[in-house]
């Protein structure tokens, strides 16, 4: 009989023990113990609604020497240079650098076929195209040495313009598509054609 009362006294200690025991950790916080922690929340992909002067570049390039940078003429361009002007011609150059969005853009041959269509008096062989490389990204190029250019924003008044030439390239990039397109005076654009294929060859992911 004594040794079921010890036996008894010794339960009742030890859950009085038990009870006087502080929460752990995890319990103060409001969180269980032995829970894993929140998962923190995943960055909100990106609005395709951003404007295309507001997205990131996904490329860098060299700008060569003695072409000027000037202020975007609209905001689709990501670029904008001046070409100096080759002796004898009556205005610079430009190349303009335009940059949609992943997935934006077009395709390669609508673009090509857009282009060559903003000329006119061009010979069935004037159009001269190629597919390259750089940097382990996709490049396709078009030239036109001589015709006569609609100047002017899509669906807008053109001008035309007799006497250019066109230089352009597409970049196929992991972030999207990239379109340099330059053109000028014919011998500007012929003077300048070292230059932007160097300007070609330093494209690379940033």
């Amino acid at each position: 009989m004594k040794t079921a009362w010890i036996a008894c006294l010794v339960v009742a200690f030890t859950a009085c023990k038990k009870e006087q025991e502080p929460p752990s950790s995890g319990d103060l916080l409001g969180v269980a113990s032995g829970s894993p922690p929140a998962a923190a929340p995943a960055p909100a992909p990106m609005d395709s609604t951003t404007p295309p002067a507001l997205l990131p570049m996904g490329i860098t390039w060299e700008d060569p020497p003695g072409w000027e940078r000037v202020g975007k003429s609209n905001p689709m361009r990501k670029a904008t240079y001046r070409i100096p002007r080759a002796p004898g011609d009556s205005e610079d150059g430009e190349l303009a650098v335009f940059y949609f969005g992943p997935g934006q853009g077009g395709g390669i041959e609508a673009n090509v076929d857009r282009w060559v269509k903003q000329f006119s008096d061009v010979p069935e062989d004037g159009v001269r195209r190629a597919d390259r490389s750089a940097n382990g990204l996709r490049q396709h190029t078009v030239e036109i040495e001589k015709g006569t250019f609609s100047s002017g924003m899509p669906g807008g008044p053109t001008r035309p313009k007799p006497g250019f030439g066109l230089l352009g390239g597409i970049v196929e990039a992991p972030t999207g598509v990239y379109f340099f397109k330059m053109t000028g005076p014919s011998a500007t654009v012929s003077a300048a054609r070292p230059a932007f294929y160097k300007l070609l060859d330093s494209v690379k992911p940033s």
